[in-house]
């Protein structure tokens, strides 16, 4: 999970700091010009540091570490489905989506590891949540 927060962490940072630095290094899309582009690159990356912050929490706090994990997961799947969404609109899956794909499947890969690692029972019923 730390790698997940660390790639949220700079992402998040520098999309809210400096999203055309992200646009120049095509981490996001052109946003000079674009306020709407601008606030999209930044919405974005508050969710991505509030996941971020839920996995820090979870390192200080154990009863946390699990519910940062599907937080996690739940964003990334959320982020790939609005990117399938866009490829039907588009008609096209183009390098830009296929970055978030990817970028969004490594961060809810890396979370689900953490949940495969740090199995907790149902409480009362002796069954695994998430097995």
């Amino acid at each position: 999970m730390a790698a997940n927060v660390a790639i949220r962490l700079t992402y998040g940072v520098g999309g809210v700091v400096a999203p055309a630095t992200l646009a120049k290094f095509r981490f996001a899309p052109p946003v000079d010009d674009r306020p709407d582009a601008r606030l999209f690159v930044r919405g974005f990356s508050f969710h991505l540091l509030a996941v971020a912050a839920l996995g820090v929490a979870g390192w200080r706090r154990p009863e946390l570490r699990r519910k940062a994990a599907v937080a996690a997961v739940a964003i990334d799947v959320a982020d790939i489905a609005s990117a399938l969404a866009e490829a039907l609109d588009r008609r096209r899956l183009d390098s830009e989506l296929v970055g978030g794909i990817v970028f969004s499947g490594a961060g809810a890969h890396s979370a689900a590891a953490t949940l495969r690692q740090d199995p907790q029972r149902h409480p009362g019923s002796g069954r695994r949540l998430f097995a």
